[in-house]
């Protein structure tokens, strides 16, 4: 995969360019688009020899974030190649390490100090990073359980009153801490509105996606599904839990969780058969 114009244009914007050597916030010289290897004081170059140590770069970085084995859209992968431009392929391996795809965009904020001073500049550039990371595409695989499931993002605040189907928007998966990023699998869509189908009565989502702190918080399960979006705790007003799990076992009877609760059904697409009473 090959950063796209978006991160190029932000890996511009950050590093500027510059055709005579200087020394950047980290004390290293530095030449055209943040380029450091080689570079001595007194040092220039032509925009031309910008332009290619900018293109050489760029394919040193995407390796590392190839290296990475993460399945990631065209946004992510290039929001990827911008960070470990900047912060380096230690910095990027710790960054990914034991973490999904949205806590890797939340921790991608923590990187924002040069020789242990928080910079502006470092905190606008974690900033766009994020955003362009979380830039919905087509569609994007994240890793669930070893497993490749399809996962849609959506921005609340642009992409909230979306349809995703005759019964459901987007904003209805949102996490309830407020965050603007939501997760959703088509695959759970499709599952919530053929029971609202059949009940022909609204399915009240509790709680969908959730970010890693509000997971955290309200004391979910370390790798729950709410996390990836293919997650959902749902009632139906005059419908029994037991009731409505029965329901629900009809529609995947060799995969996906379904617990059973006091007032709710917690039912996600896992590809393993998972049931349980809570």
């Amino acid at each position: 995969m090959k950063t796209n114009q978006k991160g190029i244009d932000l890996i511009k914007s950050f590093e500027g360019c510059s055709l005579v050597a200087y020394k950047c916030p980290a004390n290293v010289w530095t030449i055209g688009y943040g380029h450091t290897q080689g570079v001595t004081e007194g040092m220039s170059i032509t925009q031309k020899q910008a332009d290619e140590y900018l293109k050489a770069d760029l394919a040193k970085y995407e390796k590392y974030v190839e290296n990475t084995k993460l399945v990631l859209n065209e946004n992510q992968f290039s929001a990827l190649v911008s960070f470990v431009y900047n912060c380096g392929n230690g910095n990027l391996k710790t960054l990914v390490k034991n973490r999904t795809l949205p806590e890797i965009a939340e921790a991608m904020l923590l990187y924002r100090k040069a020789n242990g001073v928080v910079l502006n500049g470092l905190v606008r550039r974690r900033k766009a990073e994020r955003e362009l990371f979380l830039i919905p595409v087509e569609e994007c695989k994240i890793e669930v359980e070893n497993m490749d499931k399809i996962v849609k993002c959506y921005s609340k605040k642009k992409e909230g009153n979306v349809q995703l189907s005759a019964n459901f928007k987007a904003k209805e998966f949102a996490c309830k801490d407020g965050s603007d990023v939501i997760f959703i699998a088509p695959a759970l869509v499709d599952i919530l509105q053929a029971i609202r189908n059949h009940y022909g009565k609204a399915v009240n989502i509790n709680s969908a996606y959730r970010t890693p702190t509000y997971n955290k918080k309200v004391g979910g399960a370390t790798y729950s599904q709410h996390l990836y979006g293919t997650a959902a705790d749902i009632r139906i007003n005059g419908v029994k839990p037991k009731d409505l799990a029965a329901y629900i076992e009809t529609l995947m009877p060799n995969y996906g969780g379904i617990g059973i609760y006091k007032n709710f059904v917690h039912v996600d697409v896992r590809k393993v058969k998972s049931r349980w009473n809570g």
